[in-house]
């Protein structure tokens, strides 16, 4: 599989899971074991907590700006890529986190925007970056030959 493939099934897969688990995003505890006591869900997508069946978050709908900025620029572009958010806060989208909004709209260039936000707030508590870097990480990851030489040799 090509890196891009690998990255698109990447932002696939991640989705799949985004859209099953955004309706108990921010729920309480044993919010989903309450609504399904049986185990899965019918094999259906459920919607629910303000989210159509299917519908993902504001992590997938960045993830996907990832891609297509690796896709379309070649590599890693984040001046591309910051630009590809701020249209995307500019939009209004259904979900967007407070800092992320903050550091989007605050009109200071990609290289700034986050550290401003610190000095400020005294705290950076996002963990949205951690949903979109699965996509450059599997991008950027090394073929399957050079992890097999890595990962098959035994201990001594």
């Amino acid at each position: 599989m090509m890196r891009a493939e690998r990255a698109i099934a990447t932002v696939v897969g991640s989705a799949v899971g985004d859209a099953l688990g955004a309706p108990f995003e921010f729920g309480l505890p044993g919010a989903f074991s309450a609504r399904f006591p049986e185990p899965g869900c019918g094999g259906e997508m459920c919607g629910g907590g303000g989210w159509e069946p299917g519908e993902v978050t504001d992590d997938t709908q960045m993830a996907v700006l990832v891609a297509e900025s690796l896709l379309q620029r070649g590599g890693l572009d984040l001046p591309d890529v910051f630009a590809r958010f701020q249209r995307w806060a500019a939009a209004e989208p259904k979900d967007i986190g407070l800092q992320t909004e903050d550091v989007l709209t605050n009109g200071m260039p990609w290289d700034l925007a986050a550290a401003v936000h610190f000095q400020v707030n005294h705290r950076a508590a996002g963990n949205g970056s951690l949903m979109r870097a699965s996509t450059s990480a599997v991008y950027f990851a090394p073929g399957r030959s050079t992890s097999a030489v890595t990962q098959t040799r035994s201990p001594r």
